[in-house]
């Protein structure tokens, strides 16, 4: 016998067990878990910052922007239940990721900022705004809420009387813009510079005489992304050319009229169909200096535009720094793609 028999014959004998055994399926499918959860949550990060950084200056960014963001939180329905079976490790991640897409992409709102606020005495303004599309058809939500001060865009112009309850009453209609008020408006300016013949958007100042001083409000409706957005569903040449010179025309809107609701002062009120998603570089650039309401009181969504199986809030009520809003909410559907919001707001004490 040799050496090196000696030394095989020393050596235990291994065993057929002792080979590495492939992973289980539960292994795999908890791997696959974990890593589709990471993944998951890393996309909707890419997302959002593409939305943020280009949902208003490409026009594939704002096809996103104004689509069905809600598909981002479909894949929930699959990987919470695989990580409670499988790997439960992965649910803070998972909570994390739903909170990226309930919050920053589809814009869910909770009402903190209006918890913490000190409530005056005085009864709140009511600022009731809806984009009508040409239909008068808020008779019935008007006298339901009791505002103060309706600014309605599209109105289908003088054949047509708004049906506004109780008075007295001062109403100006500029167009298609029409406000109600239930105090003075004691000045008002119609601003055409901000009217392109091929694109539309209107606007208009009123100084309402209201209780506690003069409010300057502002009747708000930019330039709409319907058109461009059909050319592309209809596959036309030049339509992606066409929604970027949209996009350039509301950027100058917002510009123009932030500009001029700044140069009002606090005591500032907007509203109106701005046609601009609170997630875009438009309104952060432009809108953020002012307080949203719906922000500041509302709950949930609050989307207000609805077509072609996509939601989003484009309609708002803006305040100066001289208000905060008690309550904030959407009213239900009135005959336009546009659901109507109601703000109740107040001047801040000292302001």
């Amino acid at each position: 016998m040799t050496l090196c028999d000696v030394e095989r014959a020393a050596m235990p004998m291994r065993r057929k067990t002792d080979r590495p055994q492939p992973p289980s399926p539960r292994s795999r499918a908890s791997a696959a878990v974990a890593r589709m959860s990471w993944a998951y949550f890393f996309v909707l990060l890419a997302i959002w910052i593409f939305l943020r950084t280009l949902g208003d200056r490409w026009w594939l960014g704002t096809i996103m922007l104004f689509g069905p963001v809600w598909v981002t939180a479909l894949p929930l329905a699959v990987l919470v239940p695989g990580a409670l079976i499988f790997h439960r490790k992965s649910l803070p991640i998972l909570l994390a990721a739903g909170g990226v897409a309930v919050f920053l992409l589809m814009g869910f709102c909770l009402p903190w900022r209006a918890a913490l606020q000190r409530r005056g005495i005085v009864k709140p303004l009511r600022v009731l705004t809806c984009n009508v599309h040409g239909k008068s058809v808020l008779n019935k939500l008007i006298a339901a809420n009791d505002p103060d001060i309706v600014l309605l865009q599209e109105w289908p112009g003088t054949r047509e009387k708004p049906v506004l309850g109780v008075g007295p009453w001062q109403v100006r209609e500029d167009g298609e813009l029409l406000i109600a008020s239930r105090y003075p408006i004691v000045k008002s300016q119609v601003f055409t510079e901000t009217t392109w013949s091929d694109w539309g958007g209107s606007a208009a100042r009123y100084d309402i005489a209201a209780p506690g001083g003069i409010v300057h409000v502002f009747n708000i409706h930019l330039a709409s992304p319907h058109r461009p957005f059909d050319a592309l569903m209809a596959g036309k040449p030049a339509a992606a050319q066409r929604l970027d010179e949209y996009l350039q025309i509301r950027t100058a809107q917002s510009q123009l009229m932030s500009q001029l609701a700044t140069e009002a002062g606090g005591d500032v009120i907007l509203a109106g169909d701005f046609n601009t998603p609170c997630e875009g570089r438009v309104y952060h650039r432009y809108w953020s200096d002012f307080s949203d309401a719906y922000t500041a009181a509302g709950f949930g969504l609050g989307h207000t535009y609805f077509a072609h199986g996509a939601s989003v809030r484009i309609d708002h009520v803006l305040m100066g720094s001289k208000w905060q809003c008690r309550e904030c909410t959407v009213g239900p559907y009135v005959g336009s793609p546009h659901r109507p919001v109601v703000a109740d707001l107040e001047r801040v004490s000292g302001g």
